[in-house]
């Protein structure tokens, strides 16, 4: 493997990281978004006297808990990853390769 191919590898496997990211914001995104209106659902149900009682939405705040630790990680990891291959990139233009 020659220096050259190195940077690029760098910026692929950092744009890579941070789509498999950006797939988590949006699942979570649509889980909230679903838990919301069906919550709403419940709430005009229960005032319109159609339900008797105001079910409580749970394990909601799992799911945002789970994404938003492994996503911190892996949106670091993926921009550490796009700047390395710059500067790599740079340093090896630099030095002439």
């Amino acid at each position: 493997m020659t220096p050259k191919i190195l940077p690029s590898l760098l910026m692929a496997a950092g744009s890579l990281i941070l789509a498999w990211r950006m797939k988590y914001l949006l699942d979570a995104l649509m889980r909230a978004q679903l838990g919301a209106e069906t919550h709403y659902r419940d709430i005009t149900e229960f005032l319109a006297g159609r339900q008797t009682e105001l079910p409580t939405p749970v394990g909601f705040n799992q799911h945002v808990a789970r994404t938003q630790k492994i996503g911190v990680w892996l949106s670091v990891l993926g921009f550490v990853m796009i700047g390395a291959s710059g500067l790599l990139n740079a340093c090896l233009l630099w030095a002439g390769f």
